[in-house]
């Protein structure tokens, strides 16, 4: 006999179509349950989308963060919205060694890669650009001023600072007085200083 079970029955396209209507309707428990998701999710990711400067959003993703993080409900809309980004950058760093020499270390910048090597670099860019650059990643430049630390580690000359810039220029008007193809950028002259790493001998070895 063959089986009528949706799992091991083969529909027919039409009855395929047909079927979800033909399978009845959903219980109030199965509709309870299905508002509830929506409502959480909703929530959840609504709450971590509200701009930076809301009050109280902090208090709200305390609750609503590790829910998004867990479900793997994360949503970074930074690039579209409330405001695009006005400025071009790229990240430094100077390396202080014992002597008094500074080794001056520039971070993978995808406007001077060939197209290759832009794909092999993206995940750099999106770790040395969208992240470590603004204050919510802050947290991780301790890490990143180790490793740079020591990358150049010299045992007759160590390093002892690493102090991490933030170089920018901002993004010319799109109008025919100031426009500029993207190889004529302005160079990013301005500087702020991110941090200042004081190197410690367990951070060598």
């Amino acid at each position: 006999m063959q089986s009528t079970s949706p799992r091991t029955r083969k529909f027919s396209f039409r009855e395929a179509c047909n079927y979800s209507s033909s399978a009845g309707s959903l219980t109030t428990g199965h509709k309870a349950l299905v508002s509830s998701f929506l409502l959480t999710f909703f929530l959840v990711v609504g709450s971590w989308l509200l701009p930076e400067w809301t009050p109280g959003k902090d208090s709200i993703t305390a609750y609503t963060g590790p829910i998004m993080f867990l479900t793997g409900w994360t949503q970074y809309w930074s690039l579209f919205c409330p405001d695009v980004r006005n400025v071009n950058y790229h990240l430094s760093a100077l390396v202080e060694f014992k002597d008094g020499t500074i080794k001056c270390y520039e971070f993978p910048r995808m406007e001077k890669m060939d197209l290759v090597t832009k794909f092999r670099k993206e995940k750099l860019r999106k770790l040395f650009g969208d992240n470590i650059s603004w204050p919510n990643y802050a947290q991780f430049r301790p890490s990143i001023s180790r490793y740079l630390a020591r990358a150049n580690n010299d045992p007759t000359n160590p390093p002892e600072r690493v102090t991490m810039f933030l170089n920018s220029a901002d993004t010319p008007p799109p109008d025919e007085a100031t426009f500029c193809y993207r190889d004529e950028l302005p160079p990013h002259t301005r500087k702020a200083m991110l941090s200042s790493y004081k190197v410690n001998p367990d951070d060598l070895k």
